[in-house]
């Protein structure tokens, strides 16, 4: 086992897709900036998982996606809210020496780092979409307080 550190984690902003609005945050072992064109065959992937139609009566159209270049394989995470207080997740993996993408088997699953997201996505949620004002905008705005960084 490897002690935990503490990894670089970064928002970079929102992306629209067929009605979704979806959170884009990478989050990298060793610091260095992940490389968007290589998760992009994941995130189109990902992205074509989400449910049609994007908002519905306890499902309002908000997702997030978490690209993890991690220390011994990539991961892609989404998650989208749904039911109106259920967040289903899938996981995409690529191996070191891979081309493709694969859903997550077995055991693979997110992680502690993307728990990290995961839960300041929960408190965003709650205070904004379930909250008293009900603002899917106010959430939109809301990313953990990790630094704005362009995709490039």
């Amino acid at each position: 086992m490897h002690p935990y550190r503490p990894r670089s984690i970064n928002f970079h902003g929102v992306r629209s897709h067929d009605g979704w609005h979806v959170k884009l945050y990478t989050i990298s072992f060793d610091g260095s900036a992940v490389d968007w064109s290589r998760f992009d065959p994941a995130v189109s992937t990902a992205l074509a998982a989400l449910p049609s139609p994007a908002i519905t009566t306890g499902r309002p159209g908000l997702a997030f996606v978490i690209a993890h270049h991690g220390r011994t394989v990539d991961y892609l995470v989404l998650g989208w809210w749904d039911n109106e207080n259920e967040l289903p997740l899938r996981v995409f993996v690529r191996e070191p020496d891979a081309a493709d993408w694969r859903p997550a088997q077995g055991s693979e699953s997110v992680c502690v780092w993307d728990l990290e997201v995961i839960w300041a996505e929960r408190i965003a949620y709650v205070d904004t979409v379930l909250g008293p004002t009900a603002s899917a905008e106010e959430y939109l705005h809301r990313h953990g307080g990790w630094p704005d960084d362009k995709i490039g």
